[in-house]
């Protein structure tokens, strides 16, 4: 099976930079402009780890079906994902980046279990 490149973790990182500046504006009414570019890049970046996550996982399958399963697991994990890199951020940008990966690696490996049951 074709492995996926290491690009498209880059999406993830976009997602959750977009998912940020969405979720604000819905809770607000308003942009956050009181964020700094520091805020985004560190978005940016948790969003990529667990894109890295995200492909380590599905490389590890060997049919289309048990990607399914993983990517499932994956996109199940997000918005607990995204509480997690607001918990995070008390504890600066070391737990922006890194909380997020918790419910994104626990959950997609749960998922690569499952995935490798389905035929």
């Amino acid at each position: 099976m074709k492995k996926i490149s290491l690009y498209w973790s880059l999406l993830v990182g976009l997602f959750v930079v977009v998912y940020q500046v969405v979720m604000f504006y819905v809770r607000f009414s308003r942009m956050n402009t009181d964020a700094t570019t520091l805020d985004y890049i560190l978005f940016f970046a948790a969003g990529t780890v667990g894109g890295l996550i995200l492909i380590y996982f599905l490389n590890r399958q060997t049919s289309n079906g048990k990607r399914w399963v993983v990517l499932i697991a994956f996109l199940l994990a997000t918005p607990v994902a995204m509480i997690f890199i607001l918990g995070g951020g008390m504890l600066g940008w070391i737990g922006v980046i890194l909380f997020p990966q918790i419910p994104w690696a626990l959950i997609t490996w749960i998922g690569s279990l499952i995935g490798k049951l389905v035929k």
